[in-house]
């Protein structure tokens, strides 16, 4: 049965512009499901009526549930930019950033009988502003480790050093590489973005610790 409380946020759902669910309160039951949520979460309609950790369990280890909890009891929204978080996707553990918020839903006596959750994939944003402060050997990990089409150039030669299975799904069978935007990338220090047959680049410079030219880091994205 429909909580009532929740008729009228049915109908903006489906057009929502971001990620969005609804959780019973009380279990984390999942109330409804916006495309949008389903896929950030790597799942089908099936879940619809399944508590939460039922259908994330790898989200028992994290603080969100514990964050679901404050909002339930004190009544506050809850919202955290950039937050990382670990979900099973497609088989396999990815690590993702979101922005997201849980924003109670009241009932009678001004009690929580639901959560509302919305959320937005930073993926891109947040690789982009980290690449700067890591090692090569966490550079390495992290590019093997992220959601999205990501690779490292070294060098002035730019010799690729590593590059995950989605990049290479982009490019199939054969390289991409744009040596006039690595050059400039390279050679001034400033991030470029191009966009070619449907897929967006970033190429962001990366440093050595004491100048900007040791490599360029490259995250596509599906337009």
């Amino acid at each position: 049965m429909f909580n009532k409380n929740l008729i009228p946020y049915y109908k903006l759902f489906d057009s929502a512009p971001v990620a969005t669910a609804i959780l019973q309160a009380d279990s984390f039951k999942l109330e409804m499901a916006n495309p949008k949520m389903l896929d950030l979460w790597g799942r089908s309609d099936s879940i619809i009526g399944i508590p939460l950790l039922d259908f994330l369990p790898e989200l028992v280890d994290q603080r969100y549930p514990d964050y679901l909890k404050q909002v339930r009891t004190n009544g506050h929204p809850l919202e955290e930019k950039g937050a990382q978080v670990l979900l099973n996707r497609s088989g396999k553990k990815e690590s993702l950033f979101m922005d997201y918020s849980y924003t109670p839903i009241f009932g009678q006596q001004s009690k929580a009988t639901a959560i509302l959750v919305m959320a937005t994939d930073v993926c891109e944003r947040e690789l982009n502003r980290l690449v700067a402060q890591q090692t090569k050997r966490d550079l390495r990990a992290m590019v093997l480790s992220a959601p999205v089409p990501m690779c490292i150039y070294r060098g002035s030669s730019f010799e690729l050093e590593v590059v995950n299975e989605y990049m290479m799904e982009i490019w199939q069978s054969e390289e991409s590489m744009n040596l006039s935007v690595l050059n400039y990338v390279f050679h001034n220090g400033v991030p470029y973005t191009l966009k070619k047959d449907g897929v967006t680049y970033t190429y962001t410079p990366l440093g050595n610790g004491i100048t900007h030219n040791a490599g360029v880091c490259v995250i596509a994205t599906l337009n």
